[in-house]
C-alpha cells in the first residue's frame, strides 16, 4: 500500500493482509512501522526541483530554447540533481531499516506535462551527455523542432499516420525518414538507464541486502520517456508499471492522452475531439476496445475501458520475460477495483500495489482483501 500516516493506518491494513508499506522519505515513520514489525520501502523522486535547484540552469529545454518544469522536476542529465538522489539514498540506506528504495519520476517529461515540456532535454548537460553516447545532439535537437513544427500543423502527421499501423513501436516506421528523432528516443532512454545502474551500484556498495525498485511508466506510454522495459529489468529487482487508467495526473492512461488531445486541439482548430481522440486510441493501441470516450471531458471523468489494465499487465510479462518481479500499481479509488486484483492474478502478476491510501477509501481495502481471500 502507498501513503499510510500513521500506525492506525497500518494496523486497519494490516487486519487485511497488508504488511508492506510504501512510503516518502519520513525517518520518524520509518522508524514506528520498523518497531511495530512492518516492511518499509521508501519512494523517491528522481529529479525534483528543490529549493536549491529553482534556477533556470536546472530546468529541462526544449529545441526551440524554452524551459520546462515538468512533474516538478528538471533536466534528468544535470549533474547536481543526480547527486543529490544519490546522496539521499545513500544517506537513507546507511541509517534506516528499510526494504527497498523504489525510484519514481525516473524518467524524462511525458505528454502529459504537454507535449513542448515533452520534447526535451536539449540543455548543455545533455549536448555533452549526448556527445559521450556517440549521438548527434544537433540531429536530435533538428528532428524534435520538425516534430514540434508539425504537432503545431497536425495536417502532414495525421496523412502520414493514415499510412502506418497504430502502435507507438510503429513510431520506429514512421520515423525512418528522420532517424534523429529515434536517436532521441534512445538517447532518453540511455540516460535514465545509465543513472539507475549508478543507483544500483551505490546500494549494492552499501547494503546489498536493499533492493531497488521503480514506477515505471505503463507498457504503452513507456518508450516516450526514456523507460525500456527489455533493459530496465537488469538494474532493477522488481518494477511497478504504473497502470492507471482513469485519474487526474501524469502516467495516468487517461489524462496523458487527454493532454496530447488538447495540445494538439489547441493548435489544430480544424480537428475535432472525436478524430482525435480516434487517431489516439489506434496509436495507442486500444482502437479494439468498444465504448471508450470520445471527448477529452469523458476520458477525464471516467477513464479507459478496464480491458486495457489486462493488455497492459500482459505486455509487460511478455517485455520483462520473467527476469524480474512484477508489481503493477492502481487506483485504490478505481470503481472496478475487485476486477483488477483478479486481473492481476489472471495475468501473473508477482505482486499489486495500491495508490494511494486514505481512510475514505477503507471499503476498498476491504473488497481487495475479500477478492484475495
Amino acid at each position: 500500500m502507498f501513503g499510510i500516516k500513521d500506525l492506525e493506518d497500518a494496523k486497519f491494513l494490516e487486519e487485511n493482509g497488508f504488511k508492506d508499506f510504501v512510503i516518502g522519505y519520513k525517518p520518524k515513520l520509518i522508524k514506528v512501522l520498523n518497531n511495530a514489525g512492518y516492511n518499509v520501502h521508501v519512494v523517491l523522486g528522481t529529479f525534483k526541483i528543490i529549493e536549491k535547484f529553482k534556477s533556470v540552469e536546472y530546468l529541462a529545454e526544449d529545441p526551440y530554447g524554452r524551459k520546462h518544469i515538468w512533474f516538478g522536476s528538471g533536466c534528468p542529465n544535470n549533474p547536481e540533481i543526480r547527486k543529490y538522489i544519490l546522496d539521499r539514498i545513500r544517506e537513507i540506506i546507511a541509517n534506516y531499516d528499510v526494504k527497498s528504495i523504489i525510484l519514481d519520476g525516473i524518467r524524462f517529461a511525458s505528454p502529459g506535462s504537454g507535449l513542448e515540456a515533452f520534447a526535451t532535454c536539449f540543455c548543455e548537460h545533455c549536448r555533452r551527455k549526448a556527445e559521450d553516447m556517440g549521438f548527434s545532439y544537433d540531429r536530435m535537437k533538428k528532428a524534435v523542432k520538425y516534430l514540434l513544427h508539425n504537432l503545431y500543423d497536425f495536417r502532414k502527421i495525421k496523412n502520414d499516420l493514415d499510412s502506418y499501423a497504430y502502435t507507438p513501436l510503429s513510431l520506429i516506421d514512421f520515423t525512418e525518414k528522420n532517424l534523429g528523432l529515434v536517436d532521441w528516443i534512445k538517447f532518453r532512454e540511455m540516460s535514465i538507464m545509465e543513472f539507475i545502474k549508478e543507483v544500483k551500484n551505490l546500494i549494492l556498495s552499501i547494503r546489498p541486502n536493499v533492493r531497488l525498485g521503480a514506477y515505471i511508466f505503463t507498457p504503452s506510454l513507456a518508450v516516450l520517456v526514456g523507460q525500456n522495459y527489455s533493459e530496465i529489468w537488469k538494474y532493477l529487482d522488481f518494477i511497478k508499471p504504473m497502470v492507471y487508467r482513469i485519474g487526474k495526473g501524469v502516467a495516468c492512461l487517461n489524462y496523458e492522452l487527454a493532454i496530447i488531445a488538447k495540445d494538439l486541439l489547441r493548435w489544430n482548430s480544424w480537428l475535432s475531439e472525436e478524430e482525435i481522440l480516434r487517431i489516439l486510441y489506434k496509436f495507442f493501441g486500444f482502437s479494439e476496445y468498444q465504448n471508450y470516450p470520445l471527448s477529452v471531458k469523458a476520458m477525464l471523468e471516467e477513464g479507459l475501458p478496464i480491458s486495457c489494465i489486462e493488455k497492459e499487465f500482459i505486455m509487460a510479462k511478455k517485455l520483462v520475460f520473467g527476469k524480474t518481479e512484477i508489481h503493477p500499481i492502481v487506483m485504490l479509488h478505481d470503481s472496478s477495483l475487485g476486477d483488477v486484483v483478479q486481473i492481476a492474478y489472471k495475468t501473473g502478476m508477482d505482486g499489486i500495489d495500491f495508490f494511494t491510501f486514505r481512510k475514505e477509501l477503507k471499503d476498498n481495502v476491504i473488497k481487495i482483501n475479500e477478492v484475495v481471500q
